[in-house]
């Protein structure tokens, strides 16, 4: 019986041996205190466990011969807290999840995938299930797109991608009569690293934009610039944003008390431009970090200003590390939006733990 389980092992080891499946992911979570002061209004202190972005995931490639390896990933969003905390409630694949193929000539992948705009996160280092305790309203629009992506080699330190969402995956409710307006999607991004400097630009384009609830077929776009210095402990970033077309009022207000937008009719679409800075030194296990944000008074597509709506924001916080796969995270924020009646005022801390495997 020895026998024939030894041999039975020893025949799947070239299958084992073939299979090149990594299982990784992270689990963090943390207790967080918040509260709304929504006008003259001061909401209760909200005291919750919160799962901060937890997920699993499985991805592998296969050596095709030529320098040409296939590649795969799927990635799914998990929660302490079960299915129906987070942001998606544990769906399958709801995370960058492809299939496609690498070599010399880059790379190129087909499936859910972040745009080149959502990669350039170096600046929100922060874990939160606040938007006053990171650059949640920054990077509001971020997105996965179901799409065709490339990434070219790096070239004495300069990397690019391209990226492109088809109407009917944007809109697969039109995709057999084509009655509404085009929806598809195009992104982009430039990359340069040299020294521990680095410099991003990314940039979207959506046709008709998601959030335009006028009719009025307007585009959406979005242009995002950082740069600075990641290396010997020390981390310096600067970032700069404009998008045109991707919010209306509602929404980007929405933003600010971590609401979900409900549509509202005649809700004008508008145009913001935003900075924000991070900084950020490592003493040994400890991390301290600084991040500022300023968003500038913003415009409807048409260029009228909008009264009350710039934005300041800061969050304070460190990471200590027991070891290179576990973290604990503490962070206070504040974010304030408008002024007088309009005025949006989100305050919030977290203490918490990360685990990465």
């Amino acid at each position: 019986m020895k026998k024939s389980l030894i041999a039975l092992s020893l025949a799947a080891l070239p299958v084992a041996a073939m299979a090149d499946v990594t299982l990784y992911g992270q689990i963090k979570a943390g207790v967080q205190v918040s509260q709304l002061k929504v006008g003259g209004e001061k909401s209760k202190t909200a005291t919750e466990i919160v799962d901060l972005g937890s997920r699993i995931g499985f991805k592998g490639h296969e050596h095709l011969g030529s320098n040409l390896n296939a590649i795969w990933q799927v990635e799914n969003t998990v929660s302490v807290g079960g299915n129906g905390q987070g942001t998606s409630g544990g769906k399958w694949a709801d995370r960058d999840s492809y299939i496609g193929l690498e070599g010399g000539f880059g790379k190129i992948r087909a499936g859910r995938i972040s745009t080149p705009v959502k990669d350039m996160d170096a600046l929100d280092a922060w874990e939160y299930g606040s938007n006053a305790l990171g650059l949640g309203v920054f990077t509001r629009n971020d997105s996965r797109e179901v799409s065709v992506r490339y990434d070219t080699p790096v070239f004495s330190g300069f990397s690019a991608s391209v990226q492109y969402t088809p109407r009917d995956n944007a809109n697969p409710g039109d995709k057999y009569t084509h009655d509404e307006p085009s929806r598809d999607a195009y992104f982009g991004g430039l990359n340069y690293e040299n020294s521990g400097f680095f410099a991003q630009y990314g940039v979207g384009f959506k046709k008709n934009a998601y959030n335009n609830n006028n009719g009025d077929g307007e585009n959406g776009q979005v242009h995002r610039v950082f740069a600075g210095y990641d290396a010997n402990n020390l981390f310096a970033g600067l970032g700069y944003q404009y998008t045109k077309g991707l919010d209306t009022l509602g929404s980007y207000a929405s933003a600010f008390a971590d609401a979900e937008y409900t549509p509202i009719p005649n809700d004008p679409t508008i145009k913001t431009q935003e900075v924000a800075a991070t900084a950020a030194y490592r003493f040994g296990n400890v991390t301290p970090r600084i991040t500022y944000a300023h968003g500038f008074k913003a415009k409807t597509t048409g260029g009228d200003k909008i009264g009350d709506s710039k934005y300041d924001q800061v969050v304070v916080g460190a990471d200590y590390d027991f070891s290179k796969r576990t973290s604990a995270m503490i962070s206070a924020g504040w974010l304030k939006f408008g002024k007088g009646e309009n005025k949006i005022q989100n305050t919030a801390g977290m203490v918490g733990l990360r685990h990465l495997f």
